[in-house]
């Protein structure tokens, strides 16, 4: 799960963040292959950026179905890659775990992988795309028993 809006501190961290720079976001999507089928996802996280290229930094994400509701936190490590101007590729993985409430509940361990977009639409917003696979062993003892399980959000960082 895992569309991204970030916050950051000054002009320009939107498109180009500095060395020790950090920022804060939110996203909106859905998170399929859940115990209750697709759920409605929404994640936060922020970011601490060691150079252009490095972030590191918390990852929350929640996902609500009329009968279940599940949050999970992880620790994320990005690598950002310049396409073009103002389009940056982002690539990201981390562990965590992750607590379902379906009709039985269960925590597991979470490893949170994926990749995404972030284009600037002027010097302090972009808009932006993660596609995550969150990899886990949750259980909550009826229905299915995902692995995997695939989230896509849409966001804004700024």
């Amino acid at each position: 799960m895992g569309l991204i809006v970030h916050g950051g501190a000054g002009d320009g961290e939107a498109t180009e963040p500095a060395a020790g720079a950090w920022t804060g976001g939110a996203a909106v999507g859905f998170l399929g292959n859940t115990p209750d089928g697709t759920a409605f996802a929404m994640n936060l996280n922020v970011e601490r950026f060691f150079n252009r290229s490095f972030s590191v930094g918390p990852l929350l994400q929640f996902g609500v179905t009329g009968d279940m509701t599940q949050i999970a936190a992880s620790g994320q490590v990005k690598y950002w890659m310049d396409l073009s101007k103002g389009l940056k590729l982002t690539a990201q993985g981390g562990l965590g775990f992750v607590h379902t409430d379906f009709r039985g509940s269960d925590t597991s361990f979470l490893i949170p992988i994926g990749v995404g977009f972030d284009y600037a639409l002027n010097r302090n917003v972009s808009a932006t795309a993660t596609f995550l696979l969150n990899l886990t062993d949750i259980h909550t003892g009826v229905g299915s028993h995902p692995h995997v399980m695939p989230g896509l959000t849409f966001g804004v960082r700024f």
